[in-house]
């Protein structure tokens, strides 16, 4: 699968989970990116979420979609 069909796999907003699985890390790293600055969030009713263009970002993997 490429970048970009992996990208648009993903749902539009993802959960701290979601981003902990598919970076391979624990939840609380995810939040402390998030609260470090470094990873965008937003609230969401049901608790923070990060736009999966945010996390291609934070993984520099943006301008492999561009290309």
């Amino acid at each position: 699968m490429t970048l970009t069909e992996q990208f648009h796999t993903l749902p539009k907003l993802l959960k701290v989970a979601e981003v902990a699985d598919f970076t391979g890390t624990h939840e609380r790293t995810v939040r402390r990116w998030i609260r470090d600055g470094r990873l965008v969030a937003v609230e969401h009713d049901s608790g923070l979420r990060v736009p999966r263009r945010a996390l291609w970002r934070f993984l520099g993997l943006d301008l492999a979609l561009s290309a």
